[in-house]
């Protein structure tokens, strides 16, 4: 009897954790993936070393995107800091021209930002729809510089400003800047 029991509580368990999972699938959307396009810079920084920056965009089918970006800071041969912003919003596709297509991305609604420094000792996760306790610092943009914002609308204003980006249409690539311009 005991045996039947306990094989009778995990299947009630399982059911149970499937109907939970079911339920969470459902609650994160239907939207589907329609394109993904990735872009990539590098530029000098003061400490003698690049500062490289990629840009990853996937659109979805609901008119939504979501936009990483994140830039590694490296210099005295190692990686002094990564920060990567994940920002959510809706965009707008406009008509393709000389082989570009504009995309013109909304300010964000949402921005998640992980930031850590090897060198500064800080390390900083925001997330503009979770993070409770404000102000926050962020991360600084010059040597012993400190930012904080005061709440969502400080990191969005900061890190989740609309934009366009132009999309080739010959391969998954995009830039920030109108090649055509």
């Amino acid at each position: 009897m005991k045996k039947k029991l306990r094989i009778f509580a995990i299947t009630a368990a399982s059911l149970a954790a499937l109907v939970v999972a079911a339920l969470v699938f459902t609650a994160c959307g239907t939207a589907s993936i329609t394109s993904t396009y990735v872009y990539g810079e590098v530029a000098s920084n003061s400490y003698g070393g690049n500062d490289s920056t990629t840009y990853q965009v996937t659109f979805y089918d609901d008119g939504s995107y979501e936009m990483i970006e994140t830039t590694v800071i490296y210099a005295y041969s190692m990686n002094l800091g990564t920060t990567a912003v994940t920002t959510y919003g809706t965009y707008t596709e406009g008509a393709s021209s000389d082989g570009y297509t504009p995309y013109t991305l909304s300010d964000a609604t949402r921005v998640i930002l992980n930031s850590y420094s090897t060198a500064g000792g800080f390390n900083i996760s925001i997330d503009t729809e979770l993070t409770t306790e404000w102000p926050a610092e962020l991360p600084a943009q010059s040597e012993g510089e400190k930012l904080y914002a005061n709440g969502p609308t400080d990191v969005i204003n900061a890190y989740g400003k609309g934009m366009t980006i132009y999309v080739n249409d010959d391969n998954n690539t995009f830039s920030l800047t109108d090649p055509n311009a």
